[in-house]
């Protein structure tokens, strides 16, 4: 364990991450969580990705405008013959160097040379040790200020130190004391290039602020760990009051949870004339995160109504039906776009597999939850990262290669031990379900929320006439079905309206599972979220592991720390 001596004449233990080291001084006086490294991995390759994409974007418009330009001018030679034209700017004989948002671009006659200089802004907006900021800092190019932010001012004291502790942290980073309402807000005229907000709890009082302070094309960084709320039971009404929308009591809760964040962030920022797209949404552990770009489009928020949705999902079978709240048409030349109200409702009072009734959810985004193609950015820079640096490369390798499999046009998912659970009969394998469902012309594929589960095209009516057939191969116990039950209710019911079979399929495997990556990694002990940090004062709610040496998620650094605040505990109780 190592320690050090700062000008005030205090020890400090010293926790690294990445390339940045903090000093720690007392574990209540600030919020640090270990196991929260592969959210702070994540995030800096996804930056990364992000700022490639943006730059390329950037320099493909400029180039576009200054070919308009050329063409023109072109045209106007033309049209005059040898009349003397007003000088115009072309870059047909001259090199002219432009800056758009930081980026310098100079072309002339020879290939196009490019030179950037640094022009990033992020928001860190509740920064606590501010370790994610001198992340950021030390690890992604072309940044030129880190703004890190916090309320509290014991946590902007530790920011201070820890920036000057870290070499090279000092000209990038900013420590802020403020509300971050008040500094997002501040920033409408000068807004950043990525915000990131990782709350302790929900983002929701958060996100209206971001949205106004974000720049165009921007990246919106957001965290909820109130699972309890997004993916919970017991609080349909703190959901809707949060989320503007309600939860699902179903297995898919994890990903309703995304669909309900997106949503929040999408009306949101609809009401400013901006739209979105989501990049990447995980479901983590005990808090989802969402990286989504956010652009000034007032004809894409037009869609918005289109993007979202409710989902109707029947108490005795668990069959699920989207109802998206507009609908949009184009003209036979595929020009205009034409609004309409919806047509609805999409199920009745009951259930047409089992006859019982529905529970809704809803309001949330029925969109796509990822881009394949950033994806693919992160995965191309993760393969070339340190894994000294970034020690949680493989969960992201493995998170990211699932994500990439999944289906964009089905919502949810389901797994079979749910269906044969209603049904009373043995579960079908993963393969085998997969394979009836592909032989019959749907696609099927692996969801990073949840193993073992699928995500299909193929509506519930269809799901249930493969387990009727399957049912008919492996027969159920007549004993163990209860007249009027939903097993009772689908066994009785018509044939199946398509043909079943069972064969495999070669694409039932999804690729992910034939490469041999361990695709849904087990989570280490104390891996939840831990008590908020309670300024200098000492905490006695905080929980701590009984048996550390095999306790795999905490580092040596935090090990020692605990250890020592064990014994002080001890001694205290003797």
């Amino acid at each position: 364990m190592d320690t050090v001596e700062q000008e005030d004449g205090l020890k400090y233990v010293v926790l690294s991450e990445g390339r940045a080291s903090v000093l720690f001084e007392n574990e209540n006086q600030v919020f640090y969580n270990p196991v929260q490294q592969f959210n702070r991995d994540l995030s800096t390759l996804a930056i990364r990705a992000w700022s490639q994409e943006f730059m390329e974007m950037r320099a493909a418009k400029k180039k576009k405008k200054n070919n308009n330009r050329k063409a023109k001018n072109k045209s106007k030679k033309e049209e005059h013959g040898d009349q003397t034209l007003p000088e115009v700017a072309t870059l047909t004989n001259t090199r002219e160097e432009s800056k758009v948002d930081g980026i310098a671009i100079e072309e002339g006659n020879k290939a196009e040379n490019k030179k950037v200089e640094p022009f990033i802004t992020i928001l860190e907006a509740l920064s606590a040790t501010g370790l994610r900021a001198i992340r950021y800092a030390l690890e992604i190019p072309n940044l030129k200020t880190v703004v890190a932010n916090d309320f509290s001012p014991a946590a902007v004291d530790a920011i201070r130190r820890n920036v000057k502790y870290n070499s090279g942290a000092e000209t990038i980073v900013e420590p802020s004391h403020g509300d971050a309402n008040l500094v997002m807000y501040s920033r409408k005229a000068n807004p950043f290039h990525c915000i990131d907000l990782d709350p302790y709890g929900t983002a929701a009082p958060f996100v209206d602020a971001a949205v106004q302070a974000i720049a165009d094309d921007g990246l919106l960084l957001v965290t909820c760990t109130d699972l309890g709320v997004l993916a919970g039971q017991g609080y349909p009404e703190k959901c809707f009051s949060n989320y503007g929308g309600m939860t699902s009591k179903t297995e898919f809760c994890h990903e309703s949870a995304l669909r309900l964040v997106l949503n929040l962030v999408a009306t949101t920022a609809a009401r400013y004339g901006k739209a979105i797209e989501p990049l990447l949404s995980l479901s983590i552990d005990f808090y989802v995160r969402l990286f989504i770009k956010v652009k000034h489009s007032p004809i894409q928020v037009k869609s918005l109504a289109s993007q979202t949705m409710l989902a109707y999902s029947c108490t005795g079978c668990h069959s699920t039906t989207c109802q998206p709240l507009g609908r949009m048409s184009t003209n036979d030349d595929g020009i205009a776009t034409k609004y309409h109200f919806p047509r609805g409702p999409p199920v009745g009072p009951n259930c047409e597999n089992c006859g019982f009734v529905h529970h809704m959810a809803g309001p949330m985004w029925g969109g796509r939850l990822h881009n394949k193609t950033f994806i693919s950015k992160i995965k191309a820079l993760a393969s070339e990262a340190d894994p000294i640096v970034y020690k949680t490369l493989g969960r992201i390798n493995s998170m990211l290669t699932v994500a990439s499999e999944e289906l964009e046009d089905a919502p949810f998912y389901f797994t079979p031990h749910k269906v044969s659970s209603v049904m009373r009969t043995s579960c079908p394998t993963l393969i085998g379900l997969g394979s009836a469902l592909l032989n019959a012309g749907y696609k099927v594929s692996p969801t990073h929320a949840l193993a073992g589960a699928i995500k299909t095209n193929a509506g519930y009516d269809i799901i249930y006439d493969v387990m009727r057939e399957f049912a008919k191969k492996n027969p159920v116990t007549e004993a163990n079905i209860k007249f009027g039950s939903p097993a009772y209710k689908i066994l009785q019911r018509r044939e199946p309206k398509i043909e079943i079979d069972f064969t495999d399929h070669p694409d039932a495997n999804p690729p992910s599972r034939k490469i041999k990556i361990t695709r849904y990694p087990q989570n280490p002990k104390c891996w939840g979220p831990l008590p908020k940090a309670t300024g200098d004062k000492p905490s006695s709610k905080r929980p701590l592991p009984k048996n550390l040496e095999e306790d795999p998620g905490l580092s040596t650094e935090i090990r020692a720390v605990v250890e020592e605040d064990i014994d002080v505990k001890r001694q205290k109780n003797s």
